[in-house]
């Protein structure tokens, strides 16, 4: 497949509600094909209300351009054929196998010409993933991380241009965290896929993005590779700790908390 080639652009954006904007004005360098950026912050700053406005599904205005193309002002169907979206949990009680809703996704994409193609697709996803042996189970019978496993198969599937994630390592154990954050960024350079994905973890944003997003509820405070967005007056300001940051045998940002600054409550 050929790869993408053209930037996500991002200028002037804003999301929220009708009474209460989250994301006020907000403009970023472009995100290049191939790239994984990791969307991090403390609660309530707006990353889950960005990344879906990012993806058309809550209001915004400013502008949004993959290479030519003014999404904001597609139909959400073809907004979605180039935009995908996983959110941070399945719908509940979706009499589904993990291989039918594989199927159903892709019948809503460009991404396969034929039945043949769609089952090919599926179940390589799935393979690639460590999940082929879930395929034939109920998507009401998976635990939560199997869910959340099934729910990236699908997103992944459709190969779009541009792939947002919403914690989807946030119900893994650690073998599966490295699993799909490595997937992720394969298959990110493989398709030439812009990605982004929201994370709590630090050390596993730092460990697998190249660009990483610091939002609090005041604005975008950094955006930069890992060992520029992350020091310890950015996690002082942004979340409230007093923290080191130092590098591993690997040249990796490490995070260790030492104490609160002040108390920002839940």
């Amino acid at each position: 497949m050929t790869q993408t080639t053209q930037l996500l652009k991002v200028s002037n954006l804003s999301v929220g509600y009708a009474k209460r904007k989250v994301i006020d004005d907000l403009t970023l360098a472009p995100f290049e094909p191939g790239t994984l950026t990791a969307l991090v912050g403390p609660n309530a700053a707006g990353k889950s209300t960005l990344l879906r406005g990012l993806a058309g599904l809550q209001r915004a205005t400013g502008a949004i351009h993959l290479g030519d193309l003014d999404l904001l002002r597609l139909p959400l169907p073809e907004y979605s054929r180039h935009v995908g979206y996983m959110p941070q949990s399945l719908p509940q009680r979706v009499a589904l196998t993990v291989y039918e809703a594989m199927l159903s996704a892709l019948r809503t994409s460009h991404g396969s010409s034929s039945p043949a193609d769609a089952r090919h697709i599926a179940m390589a996803t799935l393979e690639r993933l460590g999940i082929a042996d879930l395929a034939m189970r109920g998507l009401d019978e998976l635990s939560g991380g199997q869910r959340q496993l099934a729910s990236l198969a699908q997103a992944i599937a459709r190969r779009p241009s541009v792939l947002l994630l919403d914690e989807p390592t946030s119900a893994l154990d650690l073998a599966h965290q490295h699993r799909v954050m490595s997937a992720v960024q394969e298959l990110g350079r493989e398709r030439g896929t812009i990605t982004i994905v929201v994370l709590h973890d630090i050390a596993l944003a730092a460990r697998w993005c190249e660009r990483i997003l610091v939002l609090s509820p005041r604005g975008l405070a950094a955006d930069a590779e890992p060992k520029i967005a992350i020091t310890p007056d950015t996690l002082a300001s942004v979340y409230g700790v007093q923290a080191r940051v130092e590098h591993c045998s690997r040249g990796f940002v490490q995070v260790m908390v030492d104490g609160i600054v002040c108390d920002r409550g839940i």
